[in-house]
């Protein structure tokens, strides 16, 4: 049986998962040794400590002051569910997995190893990004070699100098293979795993937000926006100076995870803490194009978006997204245009030009649907508010 050290695992697999580098992964890590690995973490210092300083470093991008972050006992079972996870889908864990029994055992683990407390806790938010934020790019990178008498498979490993030296006298020929996060994690069997790992580090879910990570729930992550320097983090992430059609892209996935928190019974200051987030990196799109030559020309980001692909459908949430300010500028006209937008007479140009277009290309119908949806979350506060004055 395989013993697994606190030190080996943060040594291995937690600092290189931070940093960015190779993680090495083995045999599962069972519930016993995970006990035994949070027993023996306050003695692991040194590896502790530079997994600390990783961490404090990703933080110093996102905000000015990082706190000081020291691994938990949950941190450690956070990074040990994934860590199985790895390990139950890897081609070379067969002859340690030998059954399917076994494997969904491992899977299994792992779930209950990542379903840690939900923190909205500053330090230990940004504690658990800085563990995951490189989650979306983890990859596998399998090998063949072949050479004039044989060949060799390497599993998610470099193959050994012995076998690519003489390239040109053995006829040495590479084949790399690389499988990217939504092979390795976004499967039906990995996405549980996942999914709940980023429930515990809704930084990470918000930063990431690619077309291949789970669900979001706003509920969850709601919170952050209310801090001004973690929000501003995020939206400088998602809209960057030179936006492509993937960021708008990236930023439907959290215009459709809105779209189903309307449809449940959020709290009323949650709805337009979202709805605020999204208008403002609506005028961030808008901002990015204050440099056009005719400040009221269309956007062509917003038409390529706005095109149907071939089945005529678009991605989901990106129509909400776009039409958000006009919908919210009939049901809160407050949260309608982000403060200070008329300060920039060229970017208040941009802003008009995309609320034109956005109605043109989609219709009144599309917009009127949404103010629809919306209205039922500030109609009870009209409601009241009408019944006080009447009294």
């Amino acid at each position: 049986m395989v013993r697994h050290s606190v030190a080996r695992h943060l040594t291995t697999f937690v600092l290189p998962l931070v940093q960015g580098k190779r993680v090495y992964v083995g045999a599962p890590i069972s519930p016993p040794a995970l006990e035994a690995m949070q027993r023996e973490l306050d003695s692991a210092v040194v590896e502790q400590v530079a997994v600390d300083d990783a961490r404090i470093e990703v933080a110093s991008l996102l905000v000015c002051r990082p706190p000081q972050l020291i691994l938990e006992a949950e941190d450690l079972s956070l990074t040990a569910g994934l860590y199985n996870a790895l390990a139950a889908i890897h081609p070379g864990t067969d002859s340690v997995l030998v059954t399917e029994k076994q494997r969904r055992r491992v899977l299994d683990a792992a779930l209950t190893m990542v379903s840690q407390p939900l923190t909205h806790s500053r330090q230990r938010v940004l504690g658990r990004h800085a563990l995951f934020h490189n989650l979306f790019q983890l990859e596998r990178m399998d090998t063949t070699v072949s050479w004039w008498t044989g060949s060799a498979r390497f599993l998610g490993q470099s193959p050994p100098h012995r076998l690519t030296s003489w390239r040109s006298v053995r006829r040495v020929q590479e084949d790399v293979i690389v499988t990217g996060f939504e092979e390795l994690l976004g499967t039906a069997e990995t996405s549980p795993v996942v999914a709940t790992l980023l429930r515990r580090s809704p930084l990470t879910q918000l930063l990431g937000a690619t077309r291949a990570a789970p669900p979001l729930h706003w509920e969850d992550a709601v919170f952050v926006l209310r801090d001004v320097e973690l929000a501003r983090a995020v939206a400088y992430r998602l809209m960057p100076e030179a936006p492509s059609r993937e960021h708008l892209l990236g930023l439907a996935r959290l215009s459709a995870a809105f779209e189903q928190m309307l449809e449940r019974a959020p709290a009323r200051a949650d709805v337009c803490a979202v709805a605020a987030f999204l208008c403002h990196v609506n005028a961030l799109l808008c901002l990015a194009e204050i440099h056009l030559r005719e400040p009221n020309a269309k956007s062509p980001l917003v038409a390529a978006a706005l095109a149907t692909d071939s089945a005529g459908q678009r991605p989901r949430g990106l129509a909400t997204l776009l039409a958000l300010p006009q919908a919210l500028s009939v049901v809160e006209p407050a949260l309608a245009e982000p403060p200070g937008l008329g300060d920039e007479p060229r970017l208040l140009a941009r802003w008009q030009a995309h609320r034109a277009q956005v109605v043109e290309t989609l219709g009144r119908p599309v917009i009127d649907a949404l103010v629809g949806r919306l209205a039922r979350h500030f109609a009870a506060v009209e409601t009241l508010s009408s019944a006080g004055a009447t009294g």
